[in-house]
């Protein structure tokens, strides 16, 4: 065996750093889901143009998803849905993900847009949804590093889908509180409920009120969704 091939193998296993933790000093840990290798490849190669990014797992089937996403604790999850024809299986995945690994963002890459499976996807703990054929490579690593830092990502055309997708809910939003308003203000712009809390000099426990109260309001049942109600509403 060639000599550099030897330490090629031998620094990629070091036992300082477990296999199930690949490029710990990344910045940006990444998962890629999508059961065409040719788009695989091509994600990982422009992710990995940007510095601190790094995939660290691939995977093509519904299980795959979950054991890579428990074995290697990436930042982001990028899927697209249709990894087996089965979209319904990919929302009930995203939203075990959300459950289980809540430190996981998840970032769809569709082949497609429907406004039912982007409502689902927000639904169910998505915070960022992009379309293949619109998203161009700067916007794909913006987008992922957005996500990363709690922020929601749609892609062109996204916003006004979801928009009609979760109907008028202006009437129900103005009976949202100045107090409601701010903290959901503060979820869009990425803040967790600690953050919030300190931010505006009140307890998590109230904070977690207000979201409570907020989304019991706009029958929104993820953080997502209710940054996306009020928006729609034209509050944010």
């Amino acid at each position: 065996m060639d000599t550099d091939v030897r330490n090629e193998i031998k620094a990629d296993h070091r036992p300082d750093v477990s296999l199930g933790r690949r490029s710990p000093l990344a910045k940006t840990r990444i998962v890629v889901a999508d059961r065409n290798v040719i788009t695989r490849v091509g994600l990982r190669s422009i992710l990995e143009r940007n510095a601190g990014m790094a995939v660290v797992a691939e995977a093509t089937t519904y299980d795959a998803v979950l054991d890579a996403v428990d074995e290697h604790g990436p930042d982001v999850l990028i899927i697209d849905l249709d990894l087996g024809d089965d979209t319904t299986r990919g929302l009930k995945l995203c939203e075990e993900v959300t459950d289980r690994y809540p430190a996981t963002k998840i970032l769809v890459l569709a082949q497609k847009l429907s406004e039912m499976i982007v409502v689902e996807a927000l639904r169910r703990g998505v915070t960022g949804y992009l379309c293949k054929d619109d998203v161009k490579a700067d916007e794909l690593g913006k987008g992922v590093r957005s996500v990363q830092d709690g922020e929601t990502v749609l892609g062109k055309g996204v916003g006004s889908m979801v928009a009609r997708g979760l109907g008028s809910t202006r009437g129900q939003a103005e009976h949202l509180t100045d107090r409601e308003l701010e903290v959901i203000r503060a979820v869009a712009a990425g803040l967790s409920n600690k953050q919030i809390a300190q931010q505006a000099y009140i307890s998590e426990s109230t904070v977690k009120f207000h979201l409570q109260n907020a989304s019991r309001k706009l029958n929104a049942h993820r953080r997502a969704e209710i940054v996306h109600r009020a928006n729609a509403a034209g509050l944010l």
